[in-house]
């Protein structure tokens, strides 16, 4: 009893620390159940994203959609682009030549995925992006800056075109915004009323 008297004050701090982890888990595991709930639709030619309410557009064409955090200083955006021609480049290429162009160079310990039975919920996305790749993870841009990036390289099979969609910013932040890019591309949808 001793023990507890005198060190009352770092006991209420341990039990505080432990009361502020639990309620912080909870809240994290509630994170994906309350997605769609705290979400909006965005119409990206014939697709339907689901995008968190708290990032907003700042930049919108027919081919391509950018997302920032304005409520905050954040280094991520995200980025959705069509390319109407691949030029019979395979999807390896493409990947490289989006890698060469940003001057990104990835970690070893990267995720990569190439299933689109594993990216997407939906059974008429996965039937109809039979070809994608998926690169995630922490690397270095322009030699110095440290990244983190998941990036969807997709194309349908009867397409010239093909998208590529990105998550990109400081190592911190992208742990924050990536969990929600991942889970708007596994909700990604055909739109019921495709903008041309």
């Amino acid at each position: 009893m001793d023990i507890f008297a005198n060190h009352l004050f770092d006991w209420v701090i341990l039990i505080a620390m432990i009361g502020g982890a639990a309620y912080a888990m909870k809240i994290i595991g509630e994170e994906k159940s309350t997605f769609k709930d705290e979400s909006y639709e965005v119409q990206f030619g014939n697709l339907s994203l689901m995008i968190p309410n708290w990032w907003s557009i700042v930049e919108q064409t027919p081919t391509h959609l950018r997302f920032e955090r304005t409520d905050t200083r954040y280094d991520w955006y995200s980025t959705f682009i069509y390319y109407p021609a691949h030029n019979d480049k395979s999807m390896p290429d493409l990947l490289e030549e989006k890698l060469n162009q940003d001057l990104i160079e990835f970690d070893m310990d990267v995720v990569f995925e190439t299933d689109s039975r594993v990216l997407f919920r939906n059974t008429q996305i996965q039937e109809y992006f039979q070809e994608v790749i998926r690169v995630e993870g922490k690397g270095s841009q322009n030699v110095i800056d440290r990244i983190y990036c998941d990036i969807y390289i997709m194309r349908a099979l009867n397409d010239t075109g093909y998208f590529i969609f990105e998550s990109r910013s400081s190592v911190l932040n992208g742990m924050l915004e990536g969990p929600y890019f991942e889970e708007s591309l596994a909700e990604l949808r055909f739109a019921e009323n495709p903008s041309s």
